[in-house]
This record gives C-alpha cells, sequence and structure tokens, in this order.
C-alpha cells in the first residue's frame, strides 16, 4: 500500500475540489438567474423554459453512471479535468445560443460535462484521504453546492444587470479553467491509497453486486424525489421572487443567498453527525423530508418575503443532513473501488429529477396564469413519497447493507 497525502497536502486537494463543485455550481445556477432576460430575448414562455431548465439536467442525469464507472476504471483525476474543460466550453457557448432548439442542445452537452463531476471527486476523496476521514472530507466537500448557490447570485445577478445574460456565461466559464490548473498541480506529486492500479479497477461481478444493493435502490428513490423539491426550487425561485413579489434582480441575488447559507452549515455539521451514527440516520431522515415538506407547504401561503425566505431557511437547513446522509453513504457502506460507481448511481437518481421537476413547475404555473402555488404544493407532494420510502430503510450495520439482494 502506498502512503496517502500528508495532512496539509490533503486539505489542499480538499480545497480545490471543493472550489471545484463551487464553480460547477455557480455555472448550473446562473441559468435561473437568467432565465428572464433569456425568456424576453428568445421569446420563451414558461413551458418553453422549464424545457431549457431541464435539458441540463437530462445531459447531467445520463453521465452520472458512466462518470462513476470511468473514475474507477480511469482514475478520478483524469475524469475531473476532462469534465472540468468540457463544461466551461459549453458554459461559454450558452451565450451564443439563438434559438429554443440551440439552448436545448448547449445546455444537453453542458450537463453530460458537468456530469462526469460528481463521482469523480468521490472517488477523488477516496483516492487522497484514509477510511476514518472520508465521511467528514465528503460532508465538508458537497457544503460547497450550497455556498456556490449562495455566491453565485451575489457575482452574477448584478453582472447580469451590467453585461446581459450573454456575456455573464462567457465570463464565468473562464473559472474552470482556474480549477483545471489547480488540480493539476495540487495532485502532481501525490501518492494514491494504493499504488497497485488493479485494486481500484472492479471486476464484473462487484459491478453486479453493487446493482443488486437493494439498500442503494431505495436512497436512490429518496434522492429522486427530495431532489424534486431541490431543483424546483433552484430553478424557479429566483423567477418567482422577481414576477411574484415583485423584488429587482440585485436584491434576488442577495436573498437567494440566505436560505443556501443554511444548506452549507447544515451539511458541515450533517456530516459530523453522520459518521457517529452510520445507517441509522434513517429516523433523523424521515424527521427532516418531513420538515422540509412541512416548509415548503407554509412558504407556498406565505405573504411576505420576509416569512417566505424564513419558510425556505428552514427547509434548507434540514434539506442538509438529507443530503449529507446521501451523499457519504457510499463511503460508508461501499468497497473503496466501487466507491465512484456507487455515487454515479445515487446521483443519476437525484439528477434525473431535475429532468422532471422544472418542466412539471414550469407546466403548473403556465396552466395557473403565472401562479406558483400549484408548483410549490407539488415540491410538498414529492417530499411526502420520499418520506415513505425513507420509512422502508432498514436500521442495518454495514456489512448488512452490503449483503442486501434487490429483491427481498
Amino acid at each position: 500500500m502506498g502512503d496517502m497525502v500528508n495532512s496539509s497536502k490533503g486539505k489542499v486537494i480538499l480545497s480545490v475540489l471543493y472550489f471545484g463543485w463551487m464553480v460547477s455550481y455557480i455555472d448550473r445556477t446562473v441559468v435561473s438567474l437568467s432565465i428572464v432576460q433569456m425568456g424576453k430575448d428568445l421569446s420563451l414562455d414558461a413551458s418553453k423554459l422549464g424545457i431549457v431548465l431541464s435539458a441540463f439536467f437530462m445531459g447531467y442525469a445520463l453521465m452520472q453512471i458512466p462518470g462513476g464507472w470511468l473514475a474507477d476504471r480511469y482514475g478520478s483525476r483524469r475524469v475531473i479535468v476532462t469534465a472540468v474543460l468540457f463544461w466551461s466550453i459549453f458554459t461559454a457557448l450558452t451565450g451564443l445560443a439563438w434559438s429554443l432548439s440551440s439552448l436545448i442542445f448547449i445546455r444537453l452537452l453542458f450537463g453530460i460535462g458537468e456530469g462526469g463531476y460528481p463521482a469523480a471527486s468521490t472517488k477523488a476523496i477516496s483516492d487522497y484521504f484514509p477510511a476514518d476521514k472520508r465521511t467528514k472530507a465528503q460532508s465538508t466537500m458537497m457544503s460547497s453546492n450550497s455556498l456556490g448557490a449562495a455566491v453565485a447570485p451575489i457575482i452574477c445577478a448584478p453582472l447580469l444587470a451590467v453585461l446581459g445574460w450573454r456575456h455573464v456565461f462567457w465570463v464565468i466559464s473562464l473559472l474552470g479553467i482556474i480549477v483545471v490548473i489547480s488540480l493539476l498541480i495540487t495532485t502532481r506529486k501525490s501518492s494514491n491509497y494504493s499504488n497497485n492500479d488493479t485494486v481500484h479497477k472492479p471486476n464484473r461481478e462487484e459491478y453486479f453486486q453493487l446493482f443488486r444493493n437493494s439498500y442503494l435502490w431505495k436512497v436512490l428513490l429518496i434522492f429522486f424525489f427530495i431532489n424534486i423539491t431541490g431543483w424546483g426550487l433552484s430553478s424557479w425561485m429566483p423567477s418567482y421572487l422577481m414576477q411574484e413579489l415583485d423584488i429587482n434582480l440585485k436584491a434576488v441575488g442577495i436573498i437567494s443567498a440566505i436560505p443556501t447559507l443554511f444548506t452549507a452549515v447544515g451539511m458541515i455539521i450533517s456530516g459530523r453527525i453522520i459518521n457517529k451514527v452510520g445507517t441509522n440516520a434513517k429516523y433523523g431522515v424521515i424527521t427532516a423530508i418531513l420538515i422540509v415538506g412541512g416548509s415548503l407547504y407554509l412558504m407556498t401561503y406565505s405573504s411576505n418575503i420576509v416569512q417566505v425566505i424564513i419558510y425556505q431557511s428552514i427547509a434548507s437547513a434540514f434539506m442538509s443532513f438529507i443530503m449529507c446522509f446521501i451523499f457519504t453513504l457510499p463511503h460508508r457502506i461501499m468497497e473503496q473501488k466501487v466507491v465512484g460507481s456507487a455515487f454515479g448511481i445515487l446521483n443519476f437518481g437525484g439528477q434525473a429529477a431535475g429532468i422532471f421537476s422544472p418542466i412539471i413547475m414550469g407546466a403548473l404555473i403556465a396552466s395557473s396564469n403565472g401562479s406558483y402555488k400549484s408548483a410549490f404544493l407539488f415540491l410538498s407532494a414529492s417530499c411526502l413519497v420520499a418520506a415513505i420510502i425513507a420509512c422502508l430503510l432498514p436500521s442495518t450495520k454495514r456489512k448488512e447493507v452490503l449483503d442486501q439482494p434487490i429483491v427481498g
């Protein structure tokens, strides 16, 4: 066995992975902020804009399982570099879109590019951190999603107001180049957990066993329904604030950052809790899902911006516990050699929700003459389904979970 990277080197690598996640989230979030400008410029109504938002998720979801397989097979470093370069190119090309079809095509390919990063970065945690540090490192890395969502509107909303949506996509595409250069430098002389590459390449039987794991598929379904809520809010909340509550674009940037900061802090705290309770955290997951659904229901009938942000912040805080449970699962119950593939399978479920959620919400908004009430109630209903599935999770130890077949 090779030596792990030292503690300080590991922190540097984690920082680069963290920054990579932030950039990916900025690149995907800016489209939600610019959706109103896009709609006016290209003459697209809410239902068509919903398709544009969903196009990213289609490519993103489809790439999750292949991305995990590639990371396990060829190493996290190669996949990360390729993914970041690919998505940066299509971030820039988004600013050149001239029609609905071109926008859908570009966002689809952008999603494929970003789709390789989640599993590869998770595999990198497995590559460069010892087993007892991986849950903490993973939860810390994944808190970047929330910080990225908080930073994106603060940075991009003023830029959109000054430069317009096309130029903003060109500017933020340059962030990906910084990620690639930083990763290549920090991992250049870093040793992996094993110098024997065959240890990190699962065989066909191990992949087959992974796909038969019933626990993994139950968590995938939970992630699907809870992420209908996550992607529904991130896709349509900026438009809701501007059109329903009459908040200007710059103010939306600041307001949108508040709930995501609760998620970022919650992710870090949740990682420490889950590291201690493991799979028995299912009861916390069930409770958190119900609180998220209840908060969104109350938000639907809120009459002012203060109430909306309070309820969304409560939902975001408890959403972080659910996400942390899901994101750290591969490190807790899977062998190191299939961590990338396991994360890819789970994330496929979560990101597939992004294909349906923006389209369904867009259709509900359009059919309600611009009202967001039925769209938000749809999100609460999705939480209820997720809670029912979470009740079916067994409270088992690691080896028992690993051995569970898909039937039974």
